[in-house]
């Protein structure tokens, strides 16, 4: 049993003083550490309160930069003189006769420094012991705007693919882009048809310099130029490049209307569908010499003074609605005999009791040169009236009498002596055995094939994304 237990003891002996000499080492390795990874505390003070200084880093904080890099610290310095070193406070001497002075508060909070918001000084701490650091920012993200750097001529490609309301917001992001996106080539055509536009909205289509416009069935605002507008050109002047507009059906206020057409020197091809007309719209009208088509039908106070002032001016005049307008007798022989020269395509129809045989007369006379010609609903005219256009319109290829009642069938026959003609429309007169002989008789001519005169209309049919031929949408 002896001989057992004494090497036993031996090794409990051996274990634990190797243990006390670990713990030994381990309390050393402590004391040598503590000044630089602890915090110190002054206990001299004989009431025993500690008094709190820096942290303590082993070394100069202060005066360390790539320790406070690491640590994502940067001091406090001044933004205007970076280069320049942190200045240092001037120090006070305690008085001993005074009180101390009351604990500061540190307006600007920092997690390495402040504890709930506040940090207590006392007289005997130096202020030079204290610290004030920042978190370094961010550098913005490498490389400059790609955008800025496009050309212009790039730029206005992109835009051409966005549809306008967008392009009037893209205006708002810079001055640049503002500039690019009111371009004249951006704005050339535009359909605001159907819409409702408040006051000032055509007023700004018209001066970026769009030259197709399309307002049929808009409701537009009044008035047309918004005073509110500074950066606009100043009114009048004014002078739009409108050379295609169309607004039939609009629901336009006559003030707005001949505030529009006050701007309008260029026109080419005009409607004023359904809207009411005065003296003063008609002399605008007038004041567009390369007019070339126009469409007054259904329009309200049209009279022939005002017709006459604008056949005296447009002079170039090819395409010529006055359908449906309430004229007179009197109103219709002033006009036929003023008709221009140059006019090719002629639709006076709806005149029920005033249009004559001595109307068409007059008319056939001024204008030999007619290509088209609709006199439907003239119920005054009888075959007489088909003789004079035989005779006179030797190049006339349409032609339409429907719903005149007077005009005896077999007046019909006698067409085939014209050999330009191509179209006839006798809506509402004859019956289908009586247009089956027709048609046997005139075997080149297509019979009621049209139920609606295109005459200076914008659109025709189910293209309704252009006028004229041309269209509004991009």
């Amino acid at each position: 049993m002896s001989t057992n237990l004494a090497p036993k003891s031996d090794s409990r002996r051996g274990s634990g003083w190797r243990k006390i000499r670990i713990c030994l080492c381990f309390l050393l390795a402590m004391d040598l550490m503590m000044p630089a990874g602890k915090r110190s505390y002054d206990k001299e003070n004989s009431d025993g309160n500690m008094k709190c200084t820096r942290w303590s880093l082993g070394g100069d904080v202060g005066t360390n930069p790539p320790l406070l890099a690491d640590m994502g610290l940067s001091i406090l310095q001044d933004e205007e003189n970076t280069g320049a070193p942190t200045p240092t406070p001037p120090t006070t001497e305690v008085n001993a006769d005074k009180p101390p002075p009351p604990p500061k508060v540190l307006q600007q909070t920092n997690q390495n420094v402040i504890s709930n918001g506040s940090f207590f000084s006392d007289d005997s701490v130096n202020v030079e012991e204290f610290f004030v650091y920042k978190r370094r920012r961010l550098d913005a993200i490498a490389g400059g705007d790609k955008f800025n750097r496009m050309s212009d001529e790039l730029i206005l490609g992109v835009f051409r693919w966005l549809p306008k309301f967008m392009l009037a917001r893209c205006a708002q992001v810079s001055r640049r882009w503002k500039r690019l996106a009111f371009d004249e080539t951006l704005w050339r055509r535009l359909d605001l048809g159907g819409k409702t536009l408040k006051p000032g909205v055509v007023g700004r289509v018209i001066l970026r310099g769009s030259s197709i416009l399309r307002l049929a069935k808009a409701e537009v605002g009044n008035p047309i130029f918004s005073p509110q507008l500074h950066y606009l050109p100043s009114i009048p002047p004014v002078r739009s490049k409108l050379q295609y507009l169309d607004l039939s059906m609009a629901a336009i206020e006559p003030q707005a209307l001949e505030e529009l057409l006050s701007v309008c020197f260029d026109l080419k091809k005009l409607s004023l569908e359904h809207c009411t007309i005065t003296r003063s719209i008609c002399s605008h009208i007038a004041n567009n010499p390369n007019l070339e088509t126009l469409n007054l039908a259904m329009c309200y106070g049209l009279c022939h003074s005002y017709v006459l002032n604008i056949l005296n001016h447009c002079k170039r005049l090819q395409s010529l609605n006055l359908a449906w307008t309430g004229l007179c007798a009197l109103d219709l022989s002033v006009i036929c005999r003023r008709f221009p020269a140059s006019l090719e395509r002629l639709n006076i129809s709806g005149c029920r009791s005033t249009l004559s045989d001595t109307h068409v007369r007059l008319l056939a006379e001024q204008c030999s040169g007619l290509v088209e010609l609709d006199i439907s609903d003239g119920t005054q005219l009888t075959a007489s009236a088909v003789s004079v256009i035989i005779s006179e319109l030797r190049h006339v290829e349409y032609l339409a009498f429907s719903r005149c009642y007077n005009i005896h069938p077999d007046a019909y026959l006698e067409l085939k002596s014209m050999p330009h003609l191509l179209y006839l429309d006798v809506y509402g007169i004859l019956s289908e055995s009586a247009l089956s002989t027709l048609r046997q008789s005139l075997p080149h001519i297509q019979i009621n094939k049209y139920l609606f005169s295109s005459v200076a209309r914008p659109t025709v049919g189910i293209r309704r994304t252009s006028v004229w031929g041309l269209r509004v949408r991009d």
